[in-house]
């Protein structure tokens, strides 16, 4: 009896510790369930990519943003702050070595990507960057350079008086300010002295000297011609230029001599600058050869004729700008003929070439012409000099042709050199 009654009492005595340990395991395993549900939920939502990213000037205005390696990003889901445009990549799906450019307003450039719950950003990556490259007058949309009558180089911009750059010295020729050949950010501007030496500018209206005609074998050409500011063909950014023989195409770069690029067989007066003009995928580098006929170097080093690519020459040479006005890659050369035609030519080839588009009665100076947004309509207009001495414009270059003069803040019309143009 007092067995059974011992192990009654033994058995009653272990049941409150078998409840507090069914009771522990009821509330390990809801907790477990609950986190599992609650946590499996936070599963869903992806974290943020990992990509490394590269913000940095490219010399002709512009920054641009790289995805050097790491996850690819939806350009949906990132806002870069800082930029002009913060959703400057919406639409994108950026890869390694995918590039947008973009326009910084603030010194701090944050990328920004958001959860796809709408709550959640993360900020990928912060860059301290120089706005002012982008915001320099070679950089404002429809700038155009000029001589004025003082023999400086006269900005002009629209709906502003004309700004003359004080630093430089008379000159002879001009260039169109498209790369960074100091490697400032900023865009240069090259010319030819009336003492034939190749000089560059920028916004902060300092002149650097990078040759002299006791650096080539002759004389830099500084009549009826012009020069060209680019990075072409694998090289660092350079001034391209011809000597006065008309039988040489040389580039230089500070702190180097000039290097030869080409002796054409039929000479060179003038260097427009590079673009595919034949539809080949491969960049040429465009010239007016000794009879102002249009030209190209191809990269191998060969030398191609411009179909219908007759310039014209007086005071200065109807040789004008390199041009893509429908961007499918392939370029066009706007310029003047030797009958004061505006006259737009491409190769008419099986790649894609343009092929000519003639705008007559544009009473046109034989002089160096070129595109720019001067009326503000986010399209280019050709920009150039008339036979009185002003500049003026053609819009709607494929449509309706219209042309008007080109007018500063006060609404006067802008004097022009018809020897140096317009670039």
């Amino acid at each position: 009896m007092s067995r059974r009654l011992g192990l009654f009492s033994r058995e009653r005595a272990i049941s409150p510790v078998v409840g507090g340990a069914l009771l522990v395991a009821i509330v390990v395993l809801l907790a477990t369930v609950t986190g599992a549900i609650v946590f499996g939920i936070a599963d869903d939502e992806p974290p943020a990519p990992t990509a490394r990213l590269r913000l940095e000037p490219t010399g002709s205005c512009q920054f641009e943003l790289t995805h050097r390696g790491g996850d690819r990003l939806d350009g949906d889901r990132i806002t870069v702050q800082g930029l002009d445009d913060p959703d400057a990549l919406a639409g994108e799906r950026l890869a390694a070595e995918d590039a947008v450019a973009v326009d910084p307003t603030e010194s701090t450039v944050r990328v920004v990507w958001s959860a796809p719950d709408g709550d959640t950003d993360h900020v990928l990556r912060t860059f301290e960057v120089d706005p002012s490259v982008t915001s320099g007058w070679a950089c404002t949309s429809g700038t155009v350079l000029t001589s004025d009558a003082s023999g400086h180089i006269t900005v002009l911009r629209p709906g502003e008086n004309p700004i003359e750059l004080s630093a430089t010295s008379s000159l002879d020729a001009l260039g169109t300010a498209d790369v960074d050949v100091t490697g400032d950010g900023r865009s240069d501007v090259p010319y030819v002295t009336t003492g034939d030496a190749i000089a560059i500018t920028n916004g902060t209206n300092e002149t650097t000297t990078l040759a002299t005609s006791s650096d080539i074998s002759g004389t830099i050409e500084g009549a009826k011609t012009r020069v060209t500011a680019a990075a072409w063909n694998g090289n660092t950014p350079s001034v391209y230029f011809v000597d006065e023989n008309h039988d040489t195409i040389y580039r230089v770069a500070p702190g180097e001599s000039p290097t030869v690029v080409a002796s054409p067989s039929d000479g060179a007066q003038a260097v427009l600058g590079p673009g595919d003009v034949d539809g080949d995928g491969d960049r040429e580098l465009l010239f007016a050869d000794g009879s102002q006929q249009l030209r190209y170097v191809e990269p191998s080093g060969g030398v191609e004729k411009v179909d219908n690519g007759q310039t014209g020459s007086n005071n200065g040479i109807g040789s004008g700008s390199v041009a893509d006005f429908d961007d499918d890659g392939v370029v066009t050369v706007v310029t003047i003929d030797g009958s004061n035609d505006l006259k737009v030519v491409g190769e008419p080839t099986a790649q894609g070439g343009e092929g000519k588009t003639t705008i007559p009665s544009v009473d046109a100076a034989k002089a160096p012409v070129t595109i720019a947004d001067v009326d503000g309509d986010a399209s280019s207009e050709v920009v150039y000099v008339s036979t009185s001495g002003y500049l003026k414009y053609v819009d709607d270059v494929y449509g309706s042709q219209t042309v008007s003069f080109v007018r500063d803040a006060d609404g006067d019309k802008v004097d022009a050199d018809d020897a140096t143009g317009v670039v």
